[in-house]
């Protein structure tokens, strides 16, 4: 026996539910709301399996979403602090004519649209070892 390896196995009904709220946070990647309900429920079910290999699971969810909403949020305020300005000095010195768009609006659309597309694949790779570690009765670290 491994030392990751389960001493008890829990119920279907337990992986069944553990598999759910995996699955809500998957489509919490294309639409939010999902992964919120998910949350809610990894923080009600860590109880019902304390002191088994799921717990681990629900606790690796539970960190996930709280990582993916700071990452989120602070690619979301790097794009705004230095977007916003750079809009608003656009729209005050554009003309008819021609816009010119300064190099710092580019860049930190980019810049954040990249911290936010790392925050994105950073829990795109934990669902998958999670998913991957329950398939295999395995706690995740």
């Amino acid at each position: 026996m491994t030392a990751d390896a389960p001493s008890t196995v829990p119920s279907t009904r337990e992986f069944s539910m553990l598999g759910i709220t995996y699955g809500l946070y998957a489509l919490g990647l294309v639409i939010l709301w999902p992964a919120a309900i998910g949350l809610i429920v990894a923080y009600v079910k860590r109880g019902d399996v304390a002191g088994s290999f799921l717990a681990s699971h629900y606790a690796w969810l539970i960190r996930t979403f709280w990582g993916w909403a700071i990452g989120f949020l602070l690619g979301l305020a790097t794009l705004l602090a230095l977007v916003l300005p750079s809009a608003l000095k656009l729209d005050r010195t554009a003309t008819n004519s021609s816009i010119q768009l300064p190099w710092e609006l580019l860049g930190g659309a980019v810049g954040g649209g990249l911290v936010i597309a790392a925050i994105w694949c950073w829990v795109v790779y934990r669902l998958i070892r999670g998913t991957l570690r329950l398939a295999d009765a395995r706690a995740v670290p």
